[in-house]
């Protein structure tokens, strides 16, 4: 009788050339940053799944945290190009396409999850890698004069629909007993609610200004 084995796992193959390797190492990063987090990765899972020794991470990047830091800016990097061509160039994107980049929304939610906010911000407090910070810019370019707090209300109401959809898409199918083909008409039409909550954000209601007291007014308020 022959015996079946399972076939042995193939080792990955081994990369070399610096910028090989520097992009091997990242490439690895930020698919483990969203599979496991950075509080649980190793430097020596990033080397094992990249086909590097594990000492090129100190060699390159001085450590596993600037090798993370590389990994997200270039998750994220890549979502910002991403949105902006999705869009046709506008500044805010297209509704749920953040589902078009789950790399980078994986690896952001670990390192939320994490309570890693400062590897977080490495990247949402760039204006050069942030998509909301764009987003955000745009709204306030759009209402110059609107209530700050009731702008700022509106924006963080358009994340957190983005967000959650990504994250809970299957949830939704399943608590709105959504099936088969029924599904993509569902998200087109969550996609086109989403895109009438955007067009309400270009009218965010102004300030409100407080009035100064007319003359008599004035004149009762000093002589109290």
């Amino acid at each position: 009788m022959t015996s079946t084995q399972s076939p042995r796992p193939v080792p990955p193959q081994k990369v070399s050339g610096s910028e090989a390797v520097r992009a091997a190492l990242i490439e690895a990063a930020g698919q483990l940053l969203g599979e496991i987090g950075p509080r649980n990765v190793s430097v020596r899972e990033i080397a094992q799944r990249a086909g590097v020794n594990h000492g090129q991470i100190h060699h390159y990047f001085g450590g596993k945290r600037g090798l993370l830091e590389a990994a997200i800016r270039e998750l994220a990097r890549q979502h910002y190009a991403n949105s902006l061509e999705l869009a046709g160039g506008a500044a805010i994107p297209a509704p749920l396409s953040l589902a078009e980049d789950r790399g980078f929304f994986r690896a952001l939610c670990q390192s939320v999850m994490d309570g890693d906010m400062d590897l977080v911000r490495s990247v949402e407090s760039d204006n050069q890698l942030s998509v909301p910070r764009r987003v955000l810019r745009q709204i306030r370019e759009q209402n110059p004069d609107a209530d700050p707090l009731e702008l700022k209300a509106r924006f963080s109401i358009l994340s957190a629909m983005e967000l959650g959809w990504v994250a809970f898409e299957e949830l939704m199918f399943l608590n709105a007993e959504v099936q088969g083909a029924e599904r993509e008409e569902l998200r087109n039409a969550v996609k086109r609610l989403m895109a009438n909550f955007v067009k309400e954000l270009s009218d965010v209601p102004d300030e409100p200004k407080s009035e100064s007291p007319n003359p008599r007014e004035r004149s009762e308020l000093t002589s109290r």
